[in-house]
């Protein structure tokens, strides 16, 4: 059985999958592609054999990475065009389809939650165009467990251990009952520390992330040069003068927000709908709503989807950090006066960051959030909630809708009439979230911060989720060859009569 992770060749966890059923791993990191058989040997960037051309529609895979400009502007130095970083990353997600498609994986088990990088994007796009099964691990915020789920979508979760989250969940609920302004413990750590809030310090860690990167590249050059030339994305990082440029917007912003007064909640009705923003910078949220990367994507949308509504937006509290420990947001698409300049013109109410949402709640309006915990909050609450993303907890969450199954004119009653279905509200949620986050694994960091000490039993876990995965896999083949075979046999059949 051959498998593709995002890891390098050698480790222990290359060592236990290879011990535990993998045949072959096929190996995608940021700096290079490998193979390595069961056997031990190992190849490595252009060592490694393609004796098949595998059949590639350019326009289908351009148009898979074009949807990812957030990634771009997040990741990219502006000194290069976008269509030259466009077709850089043409050139390297072709290399991954011809890679893959060689040694053509039953699944992808990838280590990280979503394709935040723009490799993992790429690399994601190839398995994809490949219709290789993808199952992300995804840090789960409310237990900080790994969620191993399938596609980007999230719609499919595998229950590896015997894990129950049934402690946490009902906590969690009986929080959001009894304390109106609720906010998630992950939340308080972020937002506390003073010099998240402090521009000097997301540019030195800016620098020093740079300098960690050059210093790994000399001293990783002469084992490079020995396996053969690396296969990899090379797109220029964005520079500290631009990231300065980025954080001076940013705080332009906040100035423009501080500089409105004091706003009225009462300006909000009960046909209204608050979009709540997330957290910057803005390409974070990008992978998990594909369809609408932006935040002005999906405002247009709710102006024009409730067209008798007034929509207003809600500033996420992160609008006061530059920087946060945990994720690597060191640089991109932050808040600026363009983005401000463009609600003023799309005519939608900003809702200042310092008003609780609890407040927001008490007008009896509609929400709307891509992949926010707010959803789960309103649900246990009572109050429906628009997604327009994958969220971890689920699409299926009850009193939330997908705007995929919406029809495209709406008004606020009717996203009622639908919540009216659910009863014992609480109740639903703990049950869905149970029976979601049950059988997770532990995290040794995935986003979240590193814990090192949690890495063995993370490892323990992904092979037998990998072991999980092949046994499904295996029977799932066997019962089509049956179908086939069956099938085959009933066309051999004489005719009767």
């Amino acid at each position: 059985m051959k498998i593709l992770i995002m890891s390098g060749p050698e480790g222990s966890l290359a060592d236990a999958l290879l011990e535990n059923g993998v045949s072959t791993l096929v190996c995608v990191t940021q700096g290079n592609l490998h193979l390595r058989s069961r056997a031990g040997s190992v190849a490595s960037g252009r060592n490694i054999a393609l004796p098949q051309q595998i059949a590639l529609d350019v326009p289908a895979v351009r148009s898979l990475l074009m949807k990812a400009y957030p990634l771009v502007d997040r990741w990219v130095g502006n000194g290069q065009s976008m269509s030259a970083t466009l077709e850089t990353m043409l050139e390297y997600t072709s290399t991954l389809i011809q890679f893959i498609g060689n040694y053509l994986p039953r699944f992808a088990v990838l280590e990280t939650g979503a394709p935040h990088h723009l490799f993992t994007y790429c690399l994601d796009a190839a398995l994809r165009y490949l219709e290789v099964p993808i199952y992300y691990l995804y840090g789960n915020a409310f237990d900080g467990r790994c969620l191993a789920v399938r596609g980007n979508e999230k719609a499919e979760v595998v229950n590896v251990t015997d894990y129950s989250p049934q402690a946490v969940i009902d906590d969690y609920v009986e929080q959001v009952q009894r304390n109106a302004t609720y906010i998630p413990a992950d939340s308080t750590r972020s937002l506390s520390p003073f010099l998240h809030g402090w521009r000097p310090y997301a540019a030195w860690l800016h620098v020093r992330e740079g300098l960690a990167r050059r210093y790994v590249a000399l001293r990783k050059g002469a084992p490079a040069l020995a396996e053969g030339p690396g296969i990899r994305l090379r797109l220029p990082p964005v520079g500290l003068g631009q990231l300065l440029r980025i954080l001076k917007g940013h705080s332009q912003y906040r100035t423009l927000m501080g500089s409105r007064g004091v706003f009225a909640p009462e300006s909000i009705g009960p046909n209204d709908v608050v979009y709540v923003g997330h957290m910057v910078p803005e390409a974070t949220s990008f992978p998990e709503s594909p369809d609408y990367p932006g935040e002005i994507d999906v405002l247009i949308d709710l102006k024009n989807r409730f067209p008798d509504s007034k929509v207003f937006y809600r500033e996420h509290p992160a609008i006061a950090l530059y920087s946060e420990f945990g994720h690597i947001h060191l640089q991109g698409l932050h808040k600026n006066p363009a983005f401000y300049e463009q609600l003023e013109r799309l005519g939608i109410g900003l809702v200042p960051s310092g008003l609780h949402i609890s407040k927001i709640r008490e007008r009896g309006c509609l929400f709307a959030t891509k992949t926010g915990r707010v959803a789960v909050e309103n649900s246990v609450l009572g109050i429906p909630t628009l997604l327009y993303g994958y969220p971890f907890y689920g699409c299926d969450l009850p009193l939330a809708f997908h705007v995929g199954s919406l029809p495209a004119r709406l008004t606020a009653d009717m996203v009622r009439a639908r919540a009216v279905e659910v009863t014992d509200c609480a109740a639903a949620v703990k049950t869905h979230l149970v029976a979601r986050f049950s059988g997770s694994i532990d995290n040794p960091g995935i986003g979240l911060g590193n814990d090192a000490s949690a890495r063995p039993r993370f490892e323990e876990g992904v092979v037998r989720l990998v072991r999980l995965l092949g046994v499904d896999a295996a029977m799932s083949a066997e019962a089509q060859w049956r179908q086939e075979a069956g099938r085959e046999a009933g066309m051999a059949q004489p005719a009767q009569g």
